[in-house]
């Protein structure tokens, strides 16, 4: 937090710990950037009016700094004029909050901003595992992305004029490829066509309007039902989402955001600022997506196990380490994890390899579903995977392996030959690291194998969690 008012940073801070977040303050804006570079925070909240250095300038030096940029910023000041709100935002502020702060509209914000950054970190954390390994990755920037005519995105509303009056501003603003339609069917039916980029749900939609049944959950024709049906599509999870808000409601604003909404605006928008957090939001997908197939097309061939699709004990070495790299810069907790298909000998010998290697299959696609996004799931060879899991606790990871073991024993693998299927069952070794300086990779693999031991000397189809005592 960056303010030079102590009385706004009191009250914010105390605001933020009641919701178990860690504030630091700073009370000008040199200050601010100097514990921004010590400390590298999840999110900045920045006061706008400030002497020496203003808010926009602070946030301006911010997004010039590599190390920084991909922080979120949420600028806050007293004076919410447009005019204010748009230099915010070009800058490269992520939103723009006035006073008096409503709770509500805060926190909502917040943890929406810490959900993105921690997927983004992710993929940079990736990223820069690749180029550990020599692989090296060359990513544009999001505006050249934009520049160059990537960019596409889907405008919903009812009445569809408005959808078409907001695409074609911001197709002359931002030269991006557009597409308008009137409810949630149709907009299901285009993403089948060509995924978009970027969606902008407004909030007058009818009912039926999401998916062409029953309106929003409560019954309330307002696009809520669209939105989560977008975040749980394949094609459009990666998306960036905007909702048109109407009037001020800071509670419907605040749901949104926890819906999966990346922004929200107020109806009737200012199309300089419409287009300037749409142009924020495409820039951030783009780029993620450069990270993503940077990923693939450099990790495929030499990162990755030909038979399941994971990583291979190179990449997972390797990305161990970033993840002990991160532990220690940042305090935060994380878990490794061995697991071992029990009796798996014995298929391969009594049904044959095939069937060893269709068990091989669904057990990765198992631990896939089980795991979250930013979790590192590899082979390491033969019937022997890894998990890392990064920021988890003990218990998060005690929970995330019982739920793994139960995912194999509950259901039988298809295997050619066996209507009945096969029953499998995997013993699990955890790793939980928790202190200042874990210990190094070679030895937090040893005490994961050391549980996973643990595991199959008790019985075979078990959980043995242990703590890194470094």
């Amino acid at each position: 937090m960056i303010d030079d008012v102590e009385t706004n940073r009191v009250i914010l801070r105390t605001r933020l710990a009641s919701a178990y977040y860690s504030v630091l303050l700073a009370e000008n804006g040199l200050q601010g950037l100097e514990i921004a570079a010590r400390e590298e925070p999840d999110v900045i909240l920045l006061d706008v009016l400030m002497p020496e250095l203003d808010g926009f300038e602070v946030c301006r030096r911010l997004k010039a700094d590599a190390r920084l940029a991909h922080i979120p910023v949420v600028m806050i000041t007293a004076l919410n004029s447009p005019e204010e709100r748009l230099r915010g935002l070009e800058v490269g502020a992520d939103d723009f909050l006035s006073r008096p702060l409503r709770d509500v509209a805060l926190l909502a914000r917040v943890r929406n901003l810490l959900r993105s950054k921690l997927m983004f970190d992710e993929l940079r954390l990736r990223d820069r595992t690749s180029r550990g390994l020599g692989l090296g990755t060359t990513l544009a920037e999001g505006d050249a992305l934009l520049a160059g005519g990537a960019g596409s995105v889907i405008f919903v509303s009812d009445p569809p004029e408005e959808a078409r009056d907001w695409a074609d501003k911001m197709a002359r603003r931002l030269g991006v490829r557009t597409r308008c339609c009137a409810d949630g069917a149709q907009v299901m039916a285009l993403v089948g066509s060509e995924p978009p980029d970027a969606i902008v749900i407004s909030q007058n939609l009818g009912r039926g309007a999401a998916c062409g049944a029953g309106g929003s959950p409560d019954g309330i024709p307002d696009g809520r039902q669209l939105l989560a049906a977008l975040r749980s599509h394949p094609e459009t999870r990666q998306a960036a989402i905007l909702f048109a808000v109407n009037g001020d409601d800071a509670e419907f604003a605040a749901q949104v955001l926890d819906l999966g909404a990346n922004d929200y605006f107020h109806v009737p928008p200012d199309p300089a600022e419409l287009a300037a957090r749409l142009r924020a939001q495409l820039r951030r997908k783009l780029v993620s997506d450069g990270l993503r197939s940077s990923l693939r097309d450099g990790l495929r061939l030499s990162m990755v196990d030909p038979l399941t699709g994971l990583f291979n004990r190179r990449y997972a070495l390797h990305h161990l380490d970033s993840i002990l790299t991160r532990a220690r810069e940042t305090g935060r907790g994380f878990a490794t994890m061995m697991l071992d298909l029990d009796s798996f000998k014995a298929v391969n010998d009594r049904y044959g390899h095939a069937a060893g290697d269709a068990v091989l299959r669904q057990f990765a696609e198992r631990l896939r579903q089980t795991v979250r996004g930013e979790d590192l799931v590899a082979r390491l060879g033969g019937e022997e995977f890894f998990v890392a899991m990064p920021d988890v606790d003990a218990r998060i990871a005690a929970q995330v392996a019982e739920r793994m073991r139960v995912a194999v024993e509950s259901t039988p693998f298809l295997v050619e030959g066996l209507p009945e299927g096969l029953p499998v069952t995997v013993s699990i070794g955890v790793c939980v690291g928790s202190s200042p300086a874990p210990a190094g990779v070679e030895e937090l693999m040893r005490r994961a194998d050391a549980a996973l031991y643990a595991s199959k000397h008790g019985g075979r189809n078990m959980v043995t969690v242990v703590a890194d005592a470094a």
